[in-house]
C-alpha cells in the first residue's frame, strides 16, 4: 500500500511507502519497504535456545500458560537461513549512512557456553563499530557457574566512516569531572551499559515473554537516527522498538509472524507519551533517563554526589 504525497519543495507528486505500519508476516521478504529507505534497524532475533517462551515450568513441565507461547527451537541450518534472509533484507533497505543494532545473548549447550560471535558472518559486507555489553542485576541463577548477567548488542554500519552517530544526544555526567581538565561535564557512556531487564512489575511490561527495556532502545534510537527517520524492527515482538521510535518522533516499520504479538505492539502504540515509565535510582542507571539539559540542572541543584 502506498501513500501519495505532494513534494512541497519541487511541487511534484511522489509515491512514498507506507510508514508507521506493522506487518503480520515474515521479514524474510520485506517487499513493502523500498531500497535504502531505512536509517536504523534495531532488533532482537529469536535466540533459538529451545525454550517454551510464554509458559511457566516446574520440574521441567509446563504448569501454567503465560501469554502467547512459542517454541524457540529450529535446527541450526533452519535458524541461520532465516537470519540470513532477514538480515539480507535489512541491508537492502538500509540507507548508506544507516546502521543495524542486534541484541542477542549466549547459548548454553551441553554444559558449554557458546557466545554469539557467529552473527558477524552475516555482516562481512558491513562494519562492526561496537560490541556493547548490556549488564543487568537479575535473572536465572546457577550453582555450577556464575549466574549470567549480560547480553550483547552488535552495532554494524553500512559505511565505514560516514554514519549517523549523535553522541551529544546520549552523553552522561562525568562523575570525576574536573573543570581544569575537561571542557564539559558530560562524557561518552562507553560500551558497557547498565540497564535493568523488564521485570513483571515494570510499567512497560507486556505478556510478551522476551521484552527488552525502553530505555535501552531510547539510547540506540537517539544516537543512531534523527527525527523523522525510519526505524525498522524485523522481529518486532512486544513492540518496544516501534513504541520508542514513536516517542522520539521517528517513523517506524515492524514485522512479526505472530498475530498476538502484533496486537500487543499495536496496543502499546496507542498509549500516551506521558505514560508512567520505569525510574531507577541506581547510581549506574539513574541519569540515563535525563537529557543533557535536565542533567545539568539536576547536577546544579543536587550536586554530583546525588547521581
Amino acid at each position: 500500500m502506498f501513500i501519495v504525497q505532494l513534494n512541497l519543495v519541487s511541487g511534484v507528486r511522489e509515491d512514498e511507502m507506507e510508514v508507521n505500519k506493522l506487518y503480520c508476516k515474515s521479514s524474510e521478504d520485506m517487499k513493502e519497504v523500498e531500497d535504502e529507505s531505512v536509517s536504523l534497524v534495531v532488533t532482537s532475533p529469536p535466540y533459538n535456545i529451545g525454550i517454551d517462551y510464554g509458559n511457566i515450568h516446574k520440574n521441567g513441565k509446563v504448569i501454567e500458560k503465560k501469554g502467547k507461547a512459542y517454541f524457540d527451537k529450529r535446527t541450526e541450518e533452519e535458524y541461520k537461513l532465516l537470519l540470513k534472509k532477514v538480515f539480507d533484507e535489512c541491508k537492502r533497505v538500509l540507507k548508506k549512512d544507516g546502521s543495524i543494532w542486534i541484541n542477542i545473548k549466549n547459548k548454553y549447550d551441553d554444559g558449554v557456553v557458546i557466545p554469539p560471535f557467529w552473527i558477524t558472518e552475516f555482516f562481512k559486507d558491513m562494519y562492526l563499530k561496537n560490541l556493547i555489553i548490556w549488564n543487568f542485576d537479575w535473572g536465572g541463577s546457577t550453582s555450577k557457574r556464575f549466574s549470567p548477567r549480560y547480553e550483547f548488542i552488535f552495532w554494524f554500519t553500512k559505511n565505514k566512516d560516514d554514519y549517523i552517530f549523535n553522541l551529544d544526544n546520549i552523553k552522561i555526567p562525568a562523575l570525576n569531572y574536573r573543570p581544569d581538565r575537561f571542557k564539559s561535564q558530560d562524557k561518552n557512556p562507553t560500551d558497557v551499559w547498565y540497564i535493568q531487564m523488564v521485570s513483571g512489575n515494570y510499567p512497560e511490561r507486556t505478556s510478551h515473554p522476551a521484552q527488552y527495556p525502553e530505555e535501552m532502545i531510547e539510547r540506540i534510537i537517539n544516537v543512531a537516527s534523527n527525527q523523522s527517520d525510519i526505524v525498522l524492527d524485523p522481529f518486532v515482538g512486544s513492540g518496544t522498538t516501534v513504541r520508542v521510535a514513536l516517542d522520539l518522533d521517528r517513523r517506524y516499520i515492524g514485522y512479526d509472524t505472530e498475530p498476538d504479538y502484533i496486537q500487543i505492539a499495536e496496543k502499546r502504540l496507542k498509549l500516551s507519551r506521558s505514560r508512567r515509565k520505569l525510574k531507577t535510582k541506581d547510581i549506574r542507571g539513574y541519569y540515563w533517563y535525563m537529557d543533557n539539559k535536565t542533567l545539568n540542572e539536576f547536577v546544579k541543584k543536587n550536586g554530583r554526589s546525588k547521581i
